[in-house]
């Protein structure tokens, strides 16, 4: 994660994964793809088209702009840009991948209950909860009036320290 400061503005920059392994793993396709080329050339363009998209789209980095009382919040989805004013939050935490999938339950229990009438989700439409394989993934989000928290940052491992950024965003408030 990167934090570029100026006068007036705050930027944060931050990708899940780093170009150097998006690099090693589209060889590795490319390779794969070059092998199947005579044998299964619709394989092989499947390998190479998929090689593009890793690269394409698996380098996309979160930026998120904090200047003059907004956040302007980019490249969290392709073609995704989020422009809100500061004052619509209260502060900024930092939230795993399990607190994020048990708030999507939950969004999810909500919904049927507004749809149904008010009655309860049968048990098992609603999601157990259950540990994940990347639930030690973070990142930081802020904290809504009322409404869905807004990410600022991508996921990131946990040995990327959040605690700086969270500090700059958090004297905002």
């Amino acid at each position: 994660m990167r934090i570029e400061r100026s006068p007036g503005a705050l930027v944060l920059a931050s990708r899940l994964a780093r170009p150097r392994v998006l690099a090693v793993l589209a060889v590795a396709l490319l390779l794969g793809a070059a092998g199947l080329r005579g044998a299964a050339p619709w394989a092989a363009l499947a390998l190479a088209a998929l090689a593009a998209l890793m690269v394409l789209l698996g380098g996309r980095s979160v930026r998120a702009t904090f200047a003059r009382g907004r956040v302007r919040v980019s490249g969290g989805k392709p073609l995704q840009r989020q422009d809100r004013a500061l004052a619509e939050f209260t502060g900024v935490r930092v939230e795993t991948v399990g607190e994020a999938r048990a708030r999507r339950a939950e969004r999810l229990v909500r919904g049927y209950r507004e749809r149904s009438g008010g009655s309860a989700a049968p048990a098992w439409l609603v999601p157990a909860p259950a540990p994940g394989t990347n639930d030690h993934l973070r990142r930081l989000v802020l904290v809504a009036r009322d409404g869905e928290p807004l990410a600022v940052t991508a996921w990131l491992a946990p040995e990327d320290d959040l605690e700086p950024a969270r500090a700059e965003i958090a004297a905002m408030f």
